[in-house]
């Protein structure tokens, strides 16, 4: 059966891993086409599962994280959390082995509706040392990762088709002025503004 007419159920994570490639693609081909070589797949792979992903959103899968569980299973991790004026949020999870210590989480907000997907650090995984904007490593950094050492972070979504795609404006310790591209929650590239106090070398 090919890939354009599988079911959702058993879309699995390998190829759910290829769905998330296909935007960090935009930024990091060289890492992009290593991981795929890691995965055994190929570009002709990594299209048809992005645009099997693309099609269930226009129209097949169903809402809210639903999606997400008949695609990758069972969530690895669910928990739940009240926030003020917001209510309940909900949120499940499901190891990339692609990125060792991530996961792929999703936050659903009262109701059901998806409210955050992205990348994130698997509770226990350590985060890395951010000190300078030399400590901003492509496929390591996370969102959280940049909120716990850089805050506070601004940030800018892409619009349209590429809404996993976000920049991140900020100070690195060190006093750095930096500008990063995030893609599903993971550093993608980061390079100081020339604004801040210091300079990366």
């Amino acid at each position: 059966m090919t890939l354009d007419r599988m079911p959702l159920t058993g879309f699995g994570v390998v190829n759910f891993e290829l769905m998330l490639l296909r935007r960090m693609n935009d930024y990091q081909p060289a890492l992009v086409t290593a991981a795929m070589k890691t995965l055994g797949k190929s570009g002709t792979d990594l299209r048809a599962a992005h645009a099997q992903w693309q099609r269930g959103l226009r129209g097949h899968f169903p809402g809210g994280a639903t999606r997400y569980r008949l695609a990758l299973g069972s969530p690895a991790v669910v928990t739940t959390r009240r926030v003020p004026l917001v209510g309940e949020l909900t949120v499940e999870a499901w190891p990339m082995p692609l990125w060792p210590g991530l996961q792929f989480q999703v936050t659903s907000g009262p109701g059901g509706a998806v409210v955050d997907e992205r990348l994130a650090r698997i509770a226990g995984s350590p985060a890395p040392a951010i000190a300078t904007p030399e400590d901003l490593r492509p496929w390591i950094v996370t969102v959280d990762d940049l909120e716990i050492a850089c805050a506070p972070v601004r940030y800018r979504a892409a619009a349209g088709p590429v809404a996993s795609h976000v920049t991140a404006e900020f100070a690195a310790p060190d006093g750095t002025t930096c500008r990063a591209q995030f893609s599903w929650g993971l550093l993608q590239t980061a390079l100081p503004t020339g604004d801040g106090n210091h300079h990366a070398a």
